[in-house]
């Protein structure tokens, strides 16, 4: 059954070329104008070896290869790449993906033999090898898998340059064989042939001519074996050349994705800290912002209306900021200089008496506690309503520390303080503190 040949290149040209180059050496030759229409025939179809082109409309001819390596059905079929591409950098791109060599569009057909030769495509070894086609075939259902490591793609490109210059050896063995042989015949040939043939005498003979047959055979075996030991030492230094180089671009690439992986990791870090401080920053902002108002006058609740169009702000710009945790709010109880008013209680005097002149000063601690509590009812709603509304993300805690924590220190005595110079600073003292605790992210 003769072997068939797939040709993969969008020239008409270069296919008719290298067709025609190929039929010479018995095979059956099927081209495809694109790497789209070379897969849709691999559908159906498996030729003993694939040429592909590089350069070609839609899917270039790398693409190809990955994709036809990658199905376990034509994984072991050989690519030659048949391009104008060169180079050892192109050569081991095409080798890396799984082609097995390349060669030029003005190919040689004595170089081409050689490839068809080495391939087993042609010869007295392509029966066997399309024996073992076979072999692996049936298996692939059950086992095959492809060769998707480095290591396996090292081995097999290792075996195909092995392949290839054992067939180079062997050819080449062949024909210093019969140079060999054809010089040791003419040392041999009796001096009466010579003279015959030549018209004079030839060179004396001094041993016996069975032993110089002997003699020369052992030469001959002796130059063959020599030339086998060196030919294939050559080969194996140059397969281990070939494969240190591979382990190096492996190498270089790992550590080329691993200082890229360390790059990424360092640039993740600094925009985290970079957006923590941020966060940190906006909260701040926002919590003084909202103190701007603390203040609240001795006829006002702590907690009354003013004090929630501040809170319901406070709370808006949180969402926005995906804020979690505890919004706490403090209330402080100024102790004021107070006259009595009768039935209305105590209010603040005129401004030109005395302190000491008051009728009170501040009020008993726990009263004072009991007035910074003093909430709105629109207020309250609005904090009961907190976990509902914001899914439990914004919490608060209100506190009264009374008239325990004074912002500003009160004169020591009354004695020649007027009653406003004191209230000033019980008016400050009369407010409400809010702090941001968020929780740990």
């Amino acid at each position: 059954m003769s072997k068939v040949a797939l040709i993969v290149d969008d020239s008409r040209t270069a296919r008719i070329v290298l067709q025609k180059m190929l039929e010479t050496h018995a095979l059956e030759v099927d081209t495809a104008g694109s790497a789209e229409d070379a897969l849709a025939y691999l559908s159906d179809n498996r030729p003993d070896i694939i040429f592909m082109d590089h350069m070609m409309p839609g899917m270039d001819g790398f693409e190809a290869v990955s994709a036809i390596k990658k199905n376990p059905a034509t994984a072991t079929i050989p690519i030659m790449m048949y391009t104008a591409q060169e180079g050892e950098l192109y050569v081991g791109q095409a080798r890396a993906l799984g082609a097995v060599g390349v060669l030029p569009k003005q190919v040689e057909p004595v170089e081409l033999s050689k490839v068809l030769q080495s391939l087993r495509v042609i010869g007295a070894d392509a029966e066997r090898r399309e024996h073992d086609e076979d072999a692996v075939a049936k298996d692939s259902s059950g086992t095959y898998s492809v060769l998707d490591k480095v290591d396996q793609d090292l081995s097999f490109l290792i075996q195909e340059l092995f392949d290839q210059q054992r067939a180079i050896l062997r050819r080449d063995l062949h024909d210093t064989e019969e140079k060999i042989a054809a010089r040791v015949v003419d040392e041999i040939r009796s001096p009466d042939a010579d003279d015959a043939h030549a018209g004079k005498a030839g060179p004396p003979s001094y041993m016996p001519a069975p032993l110089r047959i002997v003699v020369a055979v052992l030469a001959v075996i002796a130059m063959i074996f020599a030339s086998l030991y060196w030919r294939s030492e050559q080969s194996r230094q140059e397969i281990q050349q070939q494969n240190a180089g591979l382990q190096r671009q492996l190498e270089q690439r790992n550590a080329f994705e691993s200082q890229d992986s360390l790059q990424l990791q360092q640039q993740l870090s600094d925009y985290r800290r970079a957006l923590d401080s941020a966060y940190a920053v906006a909260l701040e902002s926002i919590e003084w912002a909202a103190n701007q108002s603390s203040l609240y006058g001795i006829d006002e609740l702590p907690m009354g209306n003013s004090r929630l169009t501040v809170i319901a702000k406070l709370s808006d710009h949180l969402a926005q900021l995906d804020f979690h945790g505890v919004v706490r709010l403090e209330s402080h109880v100024g102790n004021f200089c107070m006259s009595f008013a009768g039935p209305d209680g105590y209010t603040l005097p005129a401004t030109d008496i005395a302190a000491v002149d008051c009728d009170r000063i501040g009020f008993e601690p726990g009263v004072a506690y009991d007035l910074g509590l003093r909430q709105s009812v629109a207020f309250a709603n609005f904090i009961n309503l907190a976990d509902e509304r914001t899914g439990g993300r914004i919490r608060y805690e209100i506190i009264s520390l009374g008239n325990s924590s004074p912002l500003l220190a009160y004169p020591g005595s009354t004695a020649g303080v007027t009653a406003s110079a004191w209230n000033e600073i019980a008016a400050s003292n009369n407010r409400v503190d809010v702090s941001l605790y968020p929780d740990a992210r």
